[in-house]
């Protein structure tokens, strides 16, 4: 097996990845939060338009719009755990990354 093949199960094998890859699962089969997400994702995309236009009044109105879709994707089950755990793994990703560049850079630079 190869470094790369034993890192990818290492991470598989972490609680948090575990939890994110079931959690996934269940909003990747959930049309009602898929349909959420891509509203909030529609809306977030008028929304930085709006900003980069210069138009205050589509931003405060759009703004108010994102964070009542926010609020409503938040109430649906799991929304939020999977949200947090998308972020504390790629955290963790992050860090992995960080430390192979290191890595790297140790090997070449002697």
């Amino acid at each position: 097996m190869s470094s790369i093949d034993k890192l990818k199960e290492y991470y598989l094998s972490i609680p948090e990845v575990k939890r994110l890859k079931e959690l996934e699962h269940y909003i990747d089969h959930n049309e009602k939060i898929k349909k959420a997400f891509d509203e909030l994702k529609d809306i977030q995309k008028k929304l930085v338009s709006s900003k980069e236009f210069h138009q205050p009044k589509q931003y405060q109105m759009y703004l108010s719009l994102y964070n009542t879709k926010k609020e409503e994707l938040f109430d649906m089950p799991f929304v939020e755990e999977y949200l947090e755990l998308v972020e504390i793994v790629g955290n963790m990703l992050k860090e992995l990354s960080n430390s192979i560049e290191y890595s790297i850079a140790q090997k070449i630079n002697g």
